[in-house]
């Protein structure tokens, strides 16, 4: 395709668019801390095409997400709270009004939504803050921007600074003064840095005061007010630092508890250990806090202590401790010690009885005594891995709690649970399997398993979450369905396991790969990732790829198997990388094969090595060291796209944000690895690059998924732009194509699956921004009688919409056609069965098709006899005309019948 100047003007018009202190005085934060507003700027034709394009959000809610956060407005006495909020690990905000019969999204204005605290003003409930970048400090934690506040129940958000903060332990606003903000930021995960501490807000946000900081890899996880005194505040330090992989700092000299008494001004370290106080003072790990409403004498601290542990579930100079003092003393009254630490250790207290508290670790525990002995959790059907809790202060029996397996309510006091139906779903992979039609997609989520569903359904509801069934559990990783196997589902769980799943037995093999010998060199194991690579073969569906140290072929269904040639990381026996500074699990992260050679693979490690083969194995090249000068070589290589229109073409992405670089790294290479071209300039600074995706009919279409979206590039990565208007600023982790529907499927770490038709961009040339109207390519569409499937069952269950019924005609007009544009439907046979009428606004424009004709057919010998089946066209080909003054464009397009449903839910 030859270039022209014209695409590349519009590219490059859109993007110009586009030591402790125990005594701190309060000092102004640095400028950067206060809000700022998003730039607006003028939308040029390439921003109004490219924002021509929607997603359909396919959920599911079944199994939901990780839930951080949960924030009530102080209800009137006696009153049941129909509003309240929950934040999502990656999700965002969500609110109901009715209790939880239905839920929202509320997330204008949110630059990025990972979300580690929320907070609703006790004077004024339509005050409500969101503290960006969650707490819990585990390996798929996302990274945030600040804090925000919304002063109209979330309907709108505004930044109001402490962006370097990255994630939020804890907000707390004043009683009666909305203005007076405390936030507990915890800093960069991955790195040093400064702006940490306790913070303080007098004017709303517009400026700020750090009251507390300790040192640069120690921030603060909890902050409690004195319900009787707001001057009075307790807050816990947390040295924390995660190096990637499995390797954490998580226990310091930084960590400890602090009081004031006078607002910020000065603080007192409780746990310093001249006090002789009760409480530990060295080797401190994460540390929660709670205070009794009924007596603010009353206090509890759940401290992990790295000192005399034998049993990891036992913290022999840790656990809980309570204070009846303020503070002034305290007891160890209970060992108990959450696994792992750095996910958990929080504690609350029943506002009406200061003995009876709950503590979280992968149970749910509750002590009425003072937290001498608990009692775990009974919670039949409730998932585990608990993170927020609210208890009603008018009644202790009922109870919100946030969990891995999203939100759960209960009016008994934990007898009984109800499951909030919340699409907050965290995926790491997803995959499209054509053996269906419509195709299904299949995905990994966090800590909820393998799942697989439909992308429509005939139903006149829409896509249900019983449309769906799991095919694994633990966390999901990747899952494979061999095209010619439909019933066969390969995927795996953490650390290498995996399956083979047959759909028609439910018979699960296991077919983890164990290394008896696994570098001819007896005794030594093979490594694993967290997330272990899964790969069928495109030219021999008997073979996958699975990525440990080394590369595996599978063979035989997994029945076999072979290393496939060296250690492809740092850490081979020859030559292991010393485990300082940044790391990872030394591990294959990233397989690609050609779809045009057989011979062809890539693959890449969680420790930045890049090897590739045209010999199909037998000889490796290690291709990394060929990239350009400063390339993070270091970093995991996220994802390798082959090429489909050039076998010496590869795709290269880097994801460096566990090294605490936030930037994108995108590369291209022509020529088998021998040389690279970074193409991600135009990406995002701060939203780091995650995978990539080549599209198959254009070869200079590209997508990027970033940490807050999804980036496209049509003219082979000089230019970028982000891709649609509704997709959520999340983490898009994985993309995957249907061919035949033109559509690409968008999984993301924190709301689930998303759909996009691309047809129209896949037709994207350097002149059809200036053509005065283009008339797109039409995918096969489906003739089908609805059905109803599900009961009257209410307002609760969430349901994804199906796409529009029948033929979505779209296309572009340079200028407003006030009167619209015509439309015919011609059949084979010549005749005009159908008109419509498009809207005519420039840019993007789509009309529906519902495959019925303007006038019932003749009825043949043994036809139907119902009007409304007459005016139904048969299955065909069918020409559709788009007229334009003295233009006329056409498309075929062909019509199929649904195929009829299996019997079974699955297949």
């Amino acid at each position: 395709m030859t270039r022209t100047p014209l695409l590349c003007a519009a590219l490059l018009a859109g993007l110009a668019a586009c030591a402790v202190a125990q005594r701190r005085p309060a000092a102004p934060a640095r400028s950067d801390t206060g809000p700022t507003a998003p730039p607006s700027a003028p939308k040029d034709s390439l921003t109004r095409f490219l924002e021509g394009f929607s997603y359909r959000n396919l959920g599911p809610a079944a199994y939901s997400g990780r839930v951080t956060a949960l924030a009530v407005p102080s209800p009137k006495a006696g009153s049941y709270p129909n509003t309240f909020y929950v934040g999502a690990a990656g999700g965002g905000v969500w609110k109901t009004t009715n209790g939880g019969t239905t839920w929202q999204p509320v997330a204008e204005g949110l630059g990025t939504e990972t979300i580690g605290d929320l907070a609703v003003a006790p004077s004024d409930t339509s005050v409500v803050w969101v503290g960006t970048g969650e707490k819990n400090s585990l390996r798929s934690q996302w990274w945030g921007d600040g804090v925000y506040k919304s002063t109209d129940g979330g309907k709108k958000w505004t930044n109001m600074g402490l962006k370097d903060t990255r994630s939020i332990g804890r907000i707390v606003i004043h009683p009666t003064n909305p203005d007076v903000v405390y936030v507990a930021a915890l800093g960069h995960l991955w790195g040093t840095n400064t702006e940490r501490g306790v913070y303080k807000t007098v004017d709303g946000g517009k400026t700020w005061a750090k009251l507390l900081f300790v040192d640069d890899t120690s921030g603060f996880v909890d902050l409690e007010m004195d319900p009787s005194n707001p001057d009075v505040l307790y807050a816990a330090a947390w040295h924390r630092l995660r190096w990637g992989g499995g390797h954490m700092q998580g226990v310091g000299k930084g960590s400890g508890i602090y009081k004031t008494a006078d607002g910020g001004r000065s603080w007192t370290k409780l746990t310093d250990p001249a006090l002789k106080n009760g409480l530990p003072a060295e080797r401190l790990g994460r540390i929660g806090l709670a205070v009794s409403a009924k007596d603010p004498r009353v206090l509890y601290a759940v401290i992990q202590v790295d000192r005399g542990v034998t049993d990891p579930q036992q913290g022999r100079y840790g656990g809980v401790f309570r204070s009846a003092d303020a503070g002034a003393t305290w007891t160890q009254v209970n060992d108990l010690q959450a696994i792992p630490h750095y996910y958990y250790d929080d504690v609350w207290v029943d506002p009406a009885n200061p003995d009876h508290i709950w503590t979280v670790s992968p149970s749910l525990l509750e002590s009425k005594d003072g937290g001498k002995s608990f009692a775990p959790d009974s919670l039949h059907l409730v998932h585990g891995d608990y993170h927020a809790l609210w208890i009603d202060p008018a009644d202790p029996g009922h109870l919100i709690i946030g969990n891995d397996g999203g939100v759960y309510a209960s009016r008994d006091g934990g007898r009984a649970w109800e499951h909030m139906a919340i699409p907050i779903g965290q995926f790491y992979t997803v995959i499209v399997d054509s053996s269906l039609t419509p195709y299904q997609v299949c995905g990994g989520l966090q800590d909820n398993g393998v799942w697989c569903g439909p992308s429509r359904t005939r139903d006149t509801l829409g896509i249900t979450d019983e449309d769906w069934y799991p095919v694994n559990g633990g966390d999901g990783m990747w899952v494979q369905i061999p095209a010619n196997d439909p019933f066969t589902v390969y995927s795996g769980w953490q650390y290498g396991h995996l399956s083979r799943l047959d759909l028609r037995t439910w018979k699960r093999d296991d077919i983890t790969p164990l290394a008896l010998d696994a570098g001819q060199d007896s005794g030594y194991p093979l490594t694993w990732g967290w997330t272990t690579p899964i790969l069928v073969s495109q030219h021999d569906p008997t073979v996958l790829y699975v990525g440990a140290n080394h590369l595996i072929r599978m063979t035989h269904r997994g029945d076999d198997w072979e290393l496939l040639g060296p250690d492809m990381t740092r850490a081979s026996r020859e030559h292991p990388a010393p485990e300082v500074g940044h790391t990872s699990y030394h591990a294959v992260f990233a397989i690609a094969e050609s779809p045009r050679a057989a011979g062809v693979v890539w693959a890449g490690s969680d420790d930045g090595l890049v090897w590739s083969t045209r010999d199909g194995g037998k000889t490796w090249v290690e291709v990394s060291g060929n990239l350009p000068r400063g390339a993070p070589t270091a970093c995991w290589v996220a994802a390798i796209a082959a090429s489909y229109h050039a076998e010496r073409t590869a795709y290269l992405v880097y994801d460096c944000h566990s090294r605490d670089d936030y930037q994108s790294h995108v590369y291209r290479t022509d020529d088998f690895g021998k040389t690279w071209t970074e193409i991600g300039q135009g990406l995002p600074k701060d939203a780091g690059s995650l995978t990539i995706c080549e599209d198959p009919a254009n070869a200079r279409l590209l997508w990027v998924g970033t940490a807050t979206g999804v980036w496209v590039t049509a003219d082979g990565g000089r230019t970028w732009r982000r891709f649609g208007k509704n997709l959520p600023n999340v983490p898009v982790e994985a993309l995957a194509l249907s061919f035949a529907q033109r559509d690409l499927v968008v999984a993301t770490h924190g709301r689930g699956l998303w759909v996009v038709p691309v047809g129209p961009l896949e037709e994207m040339s350097d002149t059809l921004l200036a053509e005065a109207v283009h008339l797109f390519a039409l995918p096969p569409a489906y003739q089908h009688r609805l059905r109803d499937t599900h009961p009257d069952w209410g307002s609760r269950p969430y349901v994804a919409p199906n796409p529009p019924r029948g033929a979505v005609i779209v296309y572009y007009l340079r200028d407003v056609q006030s009167d619209g544009v015509k439309l015919a439907i011609v059949a084979a046979a010549g005749d005009t069965i159908r008109h419509l009428t498009g809207p005519g606004y420039p840019g993007v424009n789509r009309v529906t098709w519902d495959l019925t004709r303007d006038k019932p057919r003749p009825r043949e010998l043994g036809g139907p006899t119902s009007r409304d089946d007459l005016k139904q066209v048969e299955p065909g080909e069918y020409v559709v005309h788009l007229t334009l003054g003295p233009r006329t464009r056409s498309q075929r397009i062909v019509v199929r019948e649904w195929p009829a449903d299996r019997l079974g839910r699955l297949r």
